[in-house]
């Protein structure tokens, strides 16, 4: 009979495993089955019921689990006891949103301490405790529970659930508000699945720290981190990745008002998405968002042709999960359409909807989106109550955002100094030890000769206070360094977080204008501020590396000016230290902005190689040249002074060649690893 009964439960799984059906009567029989057993045999049986019974609610899942637990542990089976509870946990919090019940069996069954002997099955046990806590909102207690889950999959020496437990307390992290401790810990995973290849848990983790810098406005950055997700995801054919990348990275684009591009990813992601595993979630909503999207640009014929494709199945694209962006997408089609009743009709829709979900974003588009259908109907109250909300609403986003970088930057600052004064604190230390050595070594031969003593002692301090002295003068340096970077990060900030936004206002309103003199004064004055901001501080160079700072300084010059510009660079990176590369990297920003102030140069090439043990920079231009002793002669000819002071604390050599008429060329020479 017991063989019997394992015979039936295989065939059981094995028809629930084909046809992904469960009934009441297969559950019904199993039940039976369970009810004849006993000891082993009927704890197998209840595992067996547990996992064809998973997050369904229908047949009492959350009893059938803690009936099995419970028999487990009467039996001292502590392993299956502990699978099986983590698996209820994880079903309460992450598929039943039931996340209060998920914490509070976590810590009914942690209270019992049992002897599990499995670290891996401990290391998913509190990873799923962790979520209980961090979906509850008690996001500080899940950053604990976390470690105990990273701790153990250490023991267990499984470095996919390390990695997993180290991502998570990051997300803990970010969410509140540490933002330095979640990149470096996002950085740490990200070196774990390169080393290990794991191309697909690498493409989340990219995406995880492209969602952090985009969450605090820092869309140049997410952009380089999802454009790697993207390339990693079609080079692994990882389409889930792939689509979430493209479809997050549109999010950015209309964050930024960039639509163009906005349309462009949304239409890479259709094409993959088409014909897919994921073609059921993903064209649903790729669709409404491009509904959107045209309809946002006044491409009608475009946003019609979407809407026809839409409604050839309303059922698929329109109803449940999709159903808001459906009617929003409406909205603005109208809107664009003039059809300004329609238009209200679907805006107050959706601003309902948004508003009883309490979605604060959401819920600030819709007042934006009403705010721009009355002003169109000349309906001023109206459309100045929805001005008044958004406003308020979008202030206090930037508010928090900007809060946020500022104590992201204030953070690094203090834990870079802390680093710094650490590693200061060793180095005397082991000076410390070195002195001591040679003060027992001089006991030990203490009657070799007092003037040979004397001589050595004066030698030795003699280059002490040298080397002491050097480096006062090289602290002092880099300290004043340090001081105007911090200054020019701060007025970055200011002009991005306040004056850009005020700009960006003044934009979208000169288009509703039709004032096209206005709007391309606001639009270029708007991108001429975004370039000094990015000039100012190069937040792109602290976290991706000298050479992906310079291609972007390069690409905003060659987008914004009618110079052609060439950049010829090979990688170079590992080649200099991050101290040095801001240098570097400020005297090619310094050459260049010389170059489109006074050159008048048609073309401008920049190549960047090594050259045995050192790094040669050349930068030419085809301008009119310049009479270089005369430059540095002058007392105002600050800029160039700089370039010799930045390229002598680096230890390089600065060479200006340049003729009257004939162009100008830089050349930097610097030692590697300097």
């Amino acid at each position: 009979m017991k063989r019997l009964s394992f015979i039936l439960l295989f065939l059981i799984c094995s028809y629930i495993s084909a046809q992904n059906e469960i009934t009441p009567e297969l559950v019904n029989d199993l039940k039976q089955q369970i009810k004849q057993s006993e000891s082993l045999e009927k704890l197998e049986l209840l595992d067996s019921l547990c996992w064809i019974t998973r997050d369904k609610p229908e047949f009492k899942y959350d009893s059938i689990v803690k009936a099995t637990v419970n028999f487990a542990i009467e039996l001292d089976s502590f392993n299956i006891a502990n699978r099986q509870a983590a698996r209820l946990i994880w079903s309460l919090t992450n598929r039943m949103g039931k996340p209060e019940e998920g914490k509070a069996y976590y810590e009914e069954f942690e209270a019992l301490q049992l002897p599990v002997t499995d670290d891996a099955l401990l290391a998913r046990f509190y990873l799923n405790g962790g979520d209980s806590y961090y979906f509850s909102g008690d996001v500080e207690k899940s950053i604990n529970v976390y470690d105990i889950a990273s701790k153990h999959a250490i023991q267990s020496k499984d470095s996919i659930l390390y990695g997993i437990s180290k991502k998570y307390i990051a997300d803990a992290y970010a969410r509140l508000g540490n933002l330095v401790e979640a990149s470096r810990m996002l950085q740490e995973v990200e070196e774990l699945y390169i080393n290990t290849k794991d191309t697909i848990r690498l493409v989340n983790t990219k995406s995880s720290r492209a969602d952090l810098y985009s969450m605090n406005g820092f869309f140049v950055e997410a952009k380089i981190e999802r454009d790697e997700a993207i390339a990693l995801s079609k080079s692994a054919k990882y389409y889930s990745g792939l689509l979430s990348a493209l479809y997050n990275a549109a999010i950015d684009n209309s964050k930024e008002g960039n639509h163009k591009e906005r349309i462009k990813n949304l239409k890479q992601a259709l094409q993959y998405a088409r014909g897919s595993e994921l073609e059921d979630q993903y064209v649903p909503q790729l669709l409404n968002k491009l509904l959107t999207s045209y309809s946002q640009v006044d491409s009608l014929d475009k946003a019609t042709e979407i809407l026809k494709d839409i409604q050839s199945d309303p059922d698929r694209y329109t109803k449940g999960l999709f159903e808001d962006m459906h009617v929003q997408g409406l909205a603005y089609y109208y809107l664009a359409k003039k059809d300004y009743p329609k238009a209200l009709r679907h805006a107050k829709q959706y601003y309902e909807s948004q508003a009883a979900s309490n979605s604060f974003e959401n819920t600030m588009g819709a007042h934006e989106l009403l705010f721009n259908i009355y002003e169109a109907q000349n309906d001023n109250d109206k459309a100045l109550y929805h001005y008044k909300e958004f406003t308020k609403a979008n202030d206090s986003i930037l508010s928090l955002k900007k809060t946020q970088a500022l104590s992201y930057y204030q953070t690094l600052y203090e834990t870079e100094k802390r680093d710094a004064k650490i590693a200061s604190q060793e180095s005397e230390i082991t000076i410390l030890d070195a002195k001591n050595k040679v003060k027992q070594q001089w006991m030990l031969f203490g009657g070799i000769g007092l003037l040979t003593i004397f001589l050595i002692i004066y030698l030795t301090r003699t280059r002490a206070f040298a080397r002491n002295k050097q480096k006062l003068l090289e602290r002092f340096s880099q300290n004043l360094i340090n001081e105007q970077e911090k200054e020019r990060k701060r007025i970055s900030m200011e002009l991005h977080d306040s004056v850009g936004q005020k700009l960006m206002l003044l934009t979208k309103k000169t288009k509703e204008k039709n004032d096209d003199a206005m709007e391309s004064l606001a639009e270029g004055t708007l991108e001429e501020l975004r370039s000094i901001s990015r000039g100012l501080h190069p937040a792109v160079l602290n976290r991706f590396g000298f050479g992906k700072a310079v291609n972007a300084l390069v690409d905003e010059l060659d987008n914004n000016s009618d110079i052609l510009f060439t950049l010829d660079m090979q990688n170079v990176d590992d080649l200099i230290s991050k101290e040095a590369s801001i240098h570097l990297y400020r005297i090619i920003q310094e050459s260049l902005n010389n170059i489109l102030k006074h050159s008048k140069a048609k073309a401008v090439s920049i190549d960047i190689e090594r050259k045995g043990e050192q790094i040669m920079t050349k930068i030419e231009d085809n301008g009119q040249g310049f009479n270089v002793s005369d430059a540095f002669g002058k007392v105002t000819s600050l800029g160039m002074k700089t370039l010799k002071e930045r390229a002598k604390i680096i230890r390089s050599q600065l060479y200006i060649d340049s003729i009257v008429d004939r162009g100008t060329i830089v050349n930097i020479t610097t030692p590697i690893n300097v």
